[in-house]
């Protein structure tokens, strides 16, 4: 119980993170038909649109998939929504963030993001970080110019891998997306 706490506590900094800036939303952006803004938030995978719109961030990424993420089945993964649907298990967490462009800048171009190979085709970055003496490693890719997903791994087990079992995960999300 206590790991899951901590899970949520590092997804909870990685959102807190991305409300951390001192200028105030874009407004005034031309809309998009969905009420979105039309402006990309970064480099995207060139599409547009919310191809994530109501899927269950607990439908793009199950322990099962990764070997080296828990197994026991006595936690099981759960979602929560709010501005951000997320879905956070024993050592994992999936963040599906839609139209959130400070969001974007703090996760791509924060000071701790880490260039990645593009995973699937789409953009991505690693993020290691250290929530006390838990080092977790958080992998931000982006599905469209308006939406992107973070995918959060702790690995106590050998933390030097934490990042490499977080590509992993993202991979795995990767091929989840809906077309």
């Amino acid at each position: 119980m206590r790991r899951v706490t901590l899970v949520a506590a590092i997804l909870a900094c990685a959102l807190g993170l991305s409300a951390c800036n001192d200028e105030p939303p874009v407004s005034g952006s031309p809309k998009t038909a969905d009420g979105g803004d039309t402006a990309a938030p970064g480099d995207g995978s060139g599409k547009t649109g919310t191809p994530l719109a109501g899927v269950d961030p607990c439908s793009l990424l199950k322990p099962a998939d990764v070997p080296e993420l828990d197994q026991d089945s006595y936690v099981q993964p759960t979602a929560s929504s709010g501005e951000h649907p997320s879905c956070g298990g024993y050592d994992f967490g999936v963040t599906i963030i839609d139209h959130d462009q400070l969001a974007h800048e703090m996760d791509f171009e924060g000071s701790l993001a880490k260039p990645t190979p593009d995973i699937s085709g789409h953009h991505a970055v690693t993020t290691p970080m250290e929530v006390g003496a838990a080092k977790s490693c958080v992998v931000s890719m982006d599905v469209t110019a308006d939406e992107f997903v973070r995918i959060a791994i702790m690995h106590d087990k050998d933390p030097s891998k934490t990042c490499d079992i977080a590509v992993a995960a993202a991979k795995v999300v990767a091929s989840r997306i809906p077309a």
